[in-house]
Protein backbone atom coordinates (compact mmCIF):
# COMPACT_ATOMS: atom_id res chain seq x y z
CA UNK A 1 0.00 0.00 0.00
CA UNK A 2 1.73 3.47 -0.91
CA UNK A 3 1.48 6.43 1.35
CA UNK A 4 -1.24 7.97 -0.58
CA UNK A 5 -3.52 4.82 -0.06
CA UNK A 6 -2.46 4.76 3.47
CA UNK A 7 -3.43 8.32 4.11
CA UNK A 8 -6.62 7.47 2.58
CA UNK A 9 -7.59 4.85 4.68
CA UNK A 10 -6.67 6.95 7.19
CA UNK A 11 -9.12 9.60 5.99
CA UNK A 12 -11.96 6.72 6.11
CA UNK A 13 -11.63 5.87 9.44
CA UNK A 14 -11.87 9.81 10.58
CA UNK A 15 -15.23 9.50 8.07
CA UNK A 16 -16.06 6.94 10.08
CA UNK A 17 -16.23 8.60 13.34
CA UNK A 18 -17.92 11.58 11.71
CA UNK A 19 -20.98 9.47 10.41
CA UNK A 20 -22.85 9.60 14.07
CA UNK A 21 -23.09 13.41 13.39
CA UNK A 22 -26.41 14.31 14.05
CA UNK A 23 -26.08 17.34 11.83
CA UNK A 24 -25.59 15.03 8.99
CA UNK A 25 -28.87 13.97 6.88
CA UNK A 26 -28.99 11.42 4.54
CA UNK A 27 -31.62 11.09 1.41
CA UNK A 28 -31.73 8.33 -0.49
CA UNK A 29 -31.93 9.01 -4.55
CA UNK A 30 -33.07 5.44 -5.95
CA UNK A 31 -33.87 1.92 -4.29
CA UNK A 32 -30.37 0.49 -4.21
CA UNK A 33 -28.60 0.77 -0.51
CA UNK A 34 -26.02 2.25 -1.96
CA UNK A 35 -28.29 5.27 -3.68
CA UNK A 36 -27.97 7.75 -0.88
CA UNK A 37 -26.64 11.39 -0.83
CA UNK A 38 -25.25 12.44 2.85
CA UNK A 39 -26.27 16.24 3.78
CA UNK A 40 -23.31 18.26 5.33
CA UNK A 41 -24.16 21.75 6.38
CA UNK A 42 -27.02 24.39 7.12
CA UNK A 43 -29.05 24.88 4.19
CA UNK A 44 -31.44 28.20 5.87
CA UNK A 45 -27.23 29.43 5.88
CA UNK A 46 -25.39 28.28 3.10
CA UNK A 47 -23.49 30.87 0.62
CA UNK A 48 -23.46 27.65 -1.90
CA UNK A 49 -24.25 24.42 -3.13
CA UNK A 50 -21.32 21.81 -3.68
CA UNK A 51 -22.11 18.49 -4.54
CA UNK A 52 -19.63 15.90 -3.90
CA UNK A 53 -18.67 12.77 -5.78
CA UNK A 54 -16.08 10.15 -3.62
CA UNK A 55 -13.54 8.40 -5.72
CA UNK A 56 -11.79 4.79 -5.00
CA UNK A 57 -10.95 3.35 -8.11
CA UNK A 58 -14.82 2.40 -8.92
CA UNK A 59 -14.54 -0.37 -6.81
CA UNK A 60 -16.95 -1.56 -3.53
CA UNK A 61 -14.35 -1.61 -0.79
CA UNK A 62 -13.72 2.08 -1.02
CA UNK A 63 -17.17 3.88 0.36
CA UNK A 64 -17.80 7.72 0.81
CA UNK A 65 -16.30 7.69 4.17
CA UNK A 66 -12.98 8.85 3.15
CA UNK A 67 -14.72 12.17 1.84
CA UNK A 68 -16.55 13.19 4.74
CA UNK A 69 -13.82 14.89 6.47
CA UNK A 70 -13.71 17.26 3.53
CA UNK A 71 -17.33 17.23 3.56
CA UNK A 72 -17.47 18.18 7.07
CA UNK A 73 -14.66 21.13 6.60
CA UNK A 74 -16.80 22.25 3.56
CA UNK A 75 -19.70 22.67 5.40
CA UNK A 76 -17.76 24.30 8.05
CA UNK A 77 -16.72 26.76 5.70
CA UNK A 78 -20.58 27.64 5.03
CA UNK A 79 -21.41 26.12 2.46
CA UNK A 80 -23.96 22.67 1.73
CA UNK A 81 -22.30 19.69 0.68
CA UNK A 82 -23.96 16.75 -0.61
CA UNK A 83 -21.42 13.40 -0.53
CA UNK A 84 -22.79 11.28 -3.53
CA UNK A 85 -22.53 7.55 -2.61
CA UNK A 86 -23.29 4.99 -5.37
CA UNK A 87 -23.19 1.81 -6.85
CA UNK A 88 -19.56 0.08 -7.98
CA UNK A 89 -19.96 -3.01 -8.73
CA UNK A 90 -17.28 -4.46 -11.25
CA UNK A 91 -18.14 -5.03 -14.94
CA UNK A 92 -21.51 -2.96 -14.05
CA UNK A 93 -20.80 0.55 -15.08
CA UNK A 94 -23.78 1.70 -12.88
CA UNK A 95 -21.89 4.56 -11.13
CA UNK A 96 -22.41 7.47 -14.32
CA UNK A 97 -26.46 6.62 -13.95
CA UNK A 98 -26.18 7.19 -10.14
CA UNK A 99 -24.09 10.18 -9.92
CA UNK A 100 -26.54 11.59 -12.72
CA UNK A 101 -29.71 10.67 -10.85
CA UNK A 102 -27.76 11.90 -7.59
CA UNK A 103 -26.96 15.39 -9.30
CA UNK A 104 -30.86 15.54 -10.39
CA UNK A 105 -32.53 14.38 -7.14
CA UNK A 106 -29.96 16.86 -5.20
CA UNK A 107 -30.71 20.00 -7.79
CA UNK A 108 -34.63 19.40 -7.80
CA UNK A 109 -34.61 18.96 -3.60
CA UNK A 110 -32.89 21.80 -2.36
CA UNK A 111 -35.90 24.24 -2.42
CA UNK A 112 -37.63 21.75 -0.23
CA UNK A 113 -34.55 21.37 1.88
CA UNK A 114 -34.83 24.85 2.55
CA UNK A 115 -31.70 25.91 0.70
CA UNK A 116 -31.70 29.63 0.04
CA UNK A 117 -31.79 31.22 -4.14
CA UNK A 118 -27.98 32.06 -3.42
CA UNK A 119 -27.11 29.02 -2.66
CA UNK A 120 -29.06 26.79 -5.24
CA UNK A 121 -27.88 29.28 -7.77
CA UNK A 122 -24.07 28.67 -6.77
CA UNK A 123 -23.46 25.68 -7.31
CA UNK A 124 -20.72 23.97 -7.90
CA UNK A 125 -19.99 20.07 -9.09
CA UNK A 126 -17.03 18.50 -7.62
CA UNK A 127 -15.20 14.70 -7.34
CA UNK A 128 -12.03 13.19 -6.83
CA UNK A 129 -9.99 10.60 -8.62
CA UNK A 130 -12.79 8.46 -10.09
CA UNK A 131 -15.52 11.03 -8.64
CA UNK A 132 -13.70 13.67 -11.15
CA UNK A 133 -13.81 11.16 -13.50
CA UNK A 134 -17.45 10.54 -13.11
CA UNK A 135 -18.36 14.39 -13.23
CA UNK A 136 -16.41 15.07 -16.10
CA UNK A 137 -17.91 12.22 -17.99
CA UNK A 138 -21.64 13.82 -16.64
CA UNK A 139 -20.62 17.07 -17.87
CA UNK A 140 -20.24 15.63 -21.45
CA UNK A 141 -24.05 14.54 -21.19
CA UNK A 142 -25.57 17.96 -20.18
CA UNK A 143 -27.56 20.10 -22.83
CA UNK A 144 -26.87 23.10 -23.64
CA UNK A 145 -28.94 25.27 -21.89
CA UNK A 146 -29.43 25.38 -18.34
CA UNK A 147 -27.98 27.21 -15.20
CA UNK A 148 -24.39 28.13 -15.04
CA UNK A 149 -22.06 25.60 -12.91
CA UNK A 150 -18.60 25.48 -11.95
CA UNK A 151 -16.96 21.68 -12.03
CA UNK A 152 -13.96 21.28 -9.91
CA UNK A 153 -12.64 17.91 -10.68
CA UNK A 154 -9.62 16.95 -8.16
CA UNK A 155 -7.05 14.96 -9.28
CA UNK A 156 -9.27 13.34 -12.24
CA UNK A 157 -9.22 10.48 -14.28
CA UNK A 158 -9.71 11.66 -17.47
CA UNK A 159 -8.93 8.68 -20.38
CA UNK A 160 -10.56 5.67 -19.72
CA UNK A 161 -8.95 4.41 -22.60
CA UNK A 162 -5.35 4.91 -21.77
CA UNK A 163 -5.70 3.84 -17.91
CA UNK A 164 -6.91 0.46 -19.48
CA UNK A 165 -3.56 0.58 -21.55
CA UNK A 166 -1.99 1.77 -18.45
CA UNK A 167 -3.21 -0.84 -15.82
CA UNK A 168 -4.39 1.73 -13.29
CA UNK A 169 -4.40 0.33 -9.84
CA UNK A 170 -3.83 -3.16 -11.38
CA UNK A 171 -6.46 -2.80 -13.64
CA UNK A 172 -9.84 -0.70 -11.85
CA UNK A 173 -10.66 1.15 -14.94
CA UNK A 174 -11.25 -2.66 -16.99
CA UNK A 175 -12.84 -4.00 -13.70
CA UNK A 176 -15.30 -1.38 -13.65
CA UNK A 177 -16.26 -1.11 -17.38
CA UNK A 178 -16.15 -4.83 -17.94
CA UNK A 179 -15.08 -5.21 -21.02
CA UNK A 180 -11.83 -3.37 -23.10
CA UNK A 181 -12.91 -0.75 -25.44
CA UNK A 182 -12.10 -3.04 -28.45
CA UNK A 183 -14.93 -4.71 -27.54
CA UNK A 184 -17.34 -2.40 -26.73
CA UNK A 185 -15.94 1.03 -27.90
CA UNK A 186 -19.77 2.59 -27.74
CA UNK A 187 -19.20 2.02 -23.59
CA UNK A 188 -16.23 3.52 -23.42
CA UNK A 189 -17.53 6.58 -25.54
CA UNK A 190 -19.99 7.24 -23.10
CA UNK A 191 -18.17 7.06 -20.02
CA UNK A 192 -14.83 8.63 -21.01
CA UNK A 193 -13.94 12.54 -20.12
CA UNK A 194 -11.55 12.95 -23.10
CA UNK A 195 -14.09 11.41 -25.32
CA UNK A 196 -16.80 13.61 -24.22
CA UNK A 197 -14.67 17.00 -23.39
CA UNK A 198 -15.72 19.08 -26.50
CA UNK A 199 -19.81 18.12 -25.63
CA UNK A 200 -19.19 19.91 -22.37
CA UNK A 201 -21.26 22.55 -22.57
CA UNK A 202 -20.39 26.80 -22.39
CA UNK A 203 -22.48 27.13 -19.47
CA UNK A 204 -20.34 24.80 -17.21
CA UNK A 205 -16.67 25.88 -16.11
CA UNK A 206 -14.42 23.72 -15.73
CA UNK A 207 -11.35 23.41 -13.74
CA UNK A 208 -9.25 20.58 -12.29
CA UNK A 209 -7.35 20.57 -9.01
CA UNK A 210 -4.09 18.29 -9.30
CA UNK A 211 -1.04 17.78 -7.38
CA UNK A 212 1.80 17.48 -9.40
CA UNK A 213 3.39 14.74 -7.35
CA UNK A 214 0.48 12.50 -7.52
CA UNK A 215 1.52 9.01 -7.56
CA UNK A 216 -2.11 7.14 -8.48
CA UNK A 217 -3.55 9.64 -10.92
CA UNK A 218 -0.37 11.19 -12.98
CA UNK A 219 -0.61 14.83 -13.28
CA UNK A 220 -0.25 14.20 -17.30
CA UNK A 221 -4.24 13.49 -17.62
CA UNK A 222 -5.24 16.37 -16.46
CA UNK A 223 -2.43 18.48 -18.19
CA UNK A 224 -3.53 16.81 -21.37
CA UNK A 225 -7.67 17.56 -20.71
CA UNK A 226 -8.98 19.89 -22.64
CA UNK A 227 -10.11 22.24 -19.68
CA UNK A 228 -8.22 25.34 -17.12
CA UNK A 229 -5.87 23.52 -14.76
CA UNK A 230 -4.35 24.20 -10.99
CA UNK A 231 -1.59 22.16 -10.36
CA UNK A 232 -0.05 22.20 -6.94
CA UNK A 233 3.49 21.64 -6.58
CA UNK A 234 4.32 19.01 -4.16
CA UNK A 235 0.55 17.90 -3.93
CA UNK A 236 0.03 13.72 -3.50
CA UNK A 237 -3.14 12.08 -4.93
CA UNK A 238 -4.43 12.58 -0.74
CA UNK A 239 -3.38 16.53 -0.10
CA UNK A 240 -6.26 17.22 -2.66
CA UNK A 241 -9.44 16.01 0.08
CA UNK A 242 -7.28 15.88 3.38
CA UNK A 243 -8.86 19.27 5.21
CA UNK A 244 -5.40 18.52 7.03
CA UNK A 245 -3.40 18.92 4.00
CA UNK A 246 -1.00 22.24 3.83
CA UNK A 247 -3.29 22.64 0.79
CA UNK A 248 -6.43 22.02 2.03
CA UNK A 249 -7.30 26.24 2.43
CA UNK A 250 -6.04 26.53 -1.62
CA UNK A 251 -8.06 23.76 -2.54
CA UNK A 252 -11.22 24.89 -0.43
CA UNK A 253 -10.80 28.29 -2.39
CA UNK A 254 -10.56 26.78 -5.58
CA UNK A 255 -13.67 24.45 -5.19
CA UNK A 256 -15.83 27.96 -4.32
CA UNK A 257 -14.31 30.55 -5.94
Amino acid sequence: MSTEDERIAELSAAGAALAADANVVCRDYGGSPEQYVEVHGDPATASATVIFVHGGYFRPRTDLAHARPLAAALAEAGVLVALVEYRRSGGQPHPLDDVTAAIDFVCAELPDWGVGRQARENLVVSGHSAGGCLVLAWAGHLPEAGPRIRLRPLAPVTDLLREVVGGLADGAVLDYMGVRPEEDLAAYLRHDPRSRAALIPARVEVRSIHGDADGIVDVGFSRVFPAARTELPGADHADVIDPDSPYSAQVRQLILG
